[in-house]
């Protein structure tokens, strides 16, 4: 506890001092409490603001007034919001934007660099700041994935004419060709070749023009239902699968190419089963 609240304590100093040193060079900002220098660009006051937890889709971009800092060219980014890690950080910036709006943020760079990559560059001193600009695209909840996922699935089915009940999981299992060969079971090692999509249709991964998939169920780490339906399946057989969020990627991370709360689709053949 001791050493936490001399932490808190020099982050305070810093960030008064930083702020008293810096009040001139920053004109045309307002500053927060914490001493966050802030310049709004856009705002919506009818926007959504962010909570705990919530996913956060924005575009970022920073350049610095250090040349040895490269500039960050805008692009999109995802990020959940959470507590600040330190005085005048990235989420006490998107804590202060609603949907609709950008700003400009003034961030210490020694900070950044150290809780985001915990180092500090030797190029960069005390004084260095990053200009961050970050627009709230938007904000989602929990409860709002779960809500369109469920929806989603329930248009895919509806527009596909599938008549199969899902499983228990959820998993949605439609035998697409009967297979002769062996039944699997856990701990078989099998080949398979898949096209994994989303549910409009976009290829996210595929074994396509490359050798089949190899993995021993129950061993290898694959996602929850894609281990499901291929136990449901026979050698030579082919198979496709809708797999809901929880039983797919889940929450994800901010930084995959899967967002979040996503169902997915796999075609799935059966290739060799070795028992």
């Amino acid at each position: 506890m001791k050493r936490t609240s001399v932490i808190v304590a020099t982050l305070c100093t810093i960030a008064v001092c930083f702020s008293a040193c810096k009040e001139n060079k920053f004109k045309g900002y307002e500053s927060t409490e914490s001493g966050l220098y802030y310049k709004f660009k856009e705002r919506n006051p009818e926007g959504k603001q962010p909570q705990m937890g919530d996913f956060l889709f924005m575009t970022v971009s920073y350049h610095s007034d250090n040349d040895s800092i490269p500039k960050f060219e805008s692009r999109e980014i995802m990020d959940v919001m959470n507590e600040s890690l330190y005085v005048g950080d990235l989420y006490e910036a998107y804590s202060m934007l609603r949907e609709g709006e950008e700003a400009e943020f003034v961030i210490k760079a020694d900070s950044f660099f150290y809780y985001f990559m915990r180092q500090i560059p030797p190029f960069i001193t005390a004084e260095n700041v990053l200009y961050f600009t970050i627009r709230m695209d938007k904000v989602k909840s929990m409860e709002d994935f779960e809500m369109e996922e469920e929806v989603a699935i329930k248009d895919y089915v509806t527009e596909n004419n599938i008549t199969v009940e899902p499983t228990e999981s959820g998993l949605y299992y439609i035998e697409t060709e009967k297979g002769k060969g062996k039944k699997v079971v856990m701990g078989d090692s099998v080949r398979v070749h898949y096209t994994g999509k989303f549910l409009d249709g976009t290829i996210f991964d595929s074994s396509d023009g490359n050798e089949p998939l190899a993995f021993r169920l129950g061993v290898n780490p694959m996602i929850e239902g894609f281990v499901e339906g291929v136990l449901l399946m026979n050698q030579g057989g082919k198979a496709t699968l809708i797999l809901p969020y929880d039983i797919a990627y889940g929450m994800s991370h901010p930084m995959s190419s899967i967002p979040p709360f996503t169902p997915l689709l796999f075609e799935v053949e059966l290739v060799e089963v070795r028992k």
